[in-house]
């Protein structure tokens, strides 16, 4: 069976790490009690009802399948996929969440048997693209970066209700 690998490392202090990590400790949490609440941390970044919002962007319950390590010493953070499956549906959405100030971001994945076939993930403010070229990735880092402070275009907040557990 065929597994993703994730590459993604991202220039970050301490704080901003543990946001990622909260959101995914919150979404583990999710997985044993359904009743699980995010911590008060994450209000500012998700408004009024962080809950709803965290659920219906990582697409739950669906599990993330994405980790965070940080280096303190290097001021990195790096996402890793879990288990091979990672939502990638999901990642893009909290990174324009988490980290608008740091956006553009781009980072690959690949089936592991063939590495070198990696497709790359470009999160902007106002677009996503994807592209298999990785000599374009940096082009288009720059142009997006260039673009400036425009306001956010893509509406990110889940349209419709989360299931309930008696439906």
């Amino acid at each position: 069976m065929s597994s993703i690998t994730l590459t993604l490392e991202l220039a970050c202090t301490h704080e901003e790490a543990a946001r990622f990590a909260a959101v995914e400790l919150f979404l583990a949490e999710m997985a044993e009690n359904t009743e699980a609440e995010p911590p008060a941390e994450l209000d500012a970044m998700f408004g009024a009802r962080p809950r709803e919002t965290i659920l219906g962007l990582a697409g739950h319950p669906q599990p993330l399948g994405i980790t965070c390590r940080y280096d303190r010493e290097g001021g990195v953070m790096t996402l890793a996929a879990t288990g091979g499956k990672p939502n990638l549906a999901a990642l893009p959405v909290l990174l324009l969440w988490l980290y608008p100030a740091k956006l553009p971001i781009a980072y690959s994945v690949h089936v592991t048997e063939q590495p070198d076939l990696a497709v790359w993930t470009i999160v902007g403010l106002n677009r996503i693209e994807i592209t298999q070229h990785e000599g374009e990735v940096a082009a288009r880092l720059e142009a997006l970066r260039a673009v400036g402070d425009t306001p956010r275009r893509l509406d990110l907040l889940p349209t419709k209700p989360l299931p309930r557990s008696d439906d």
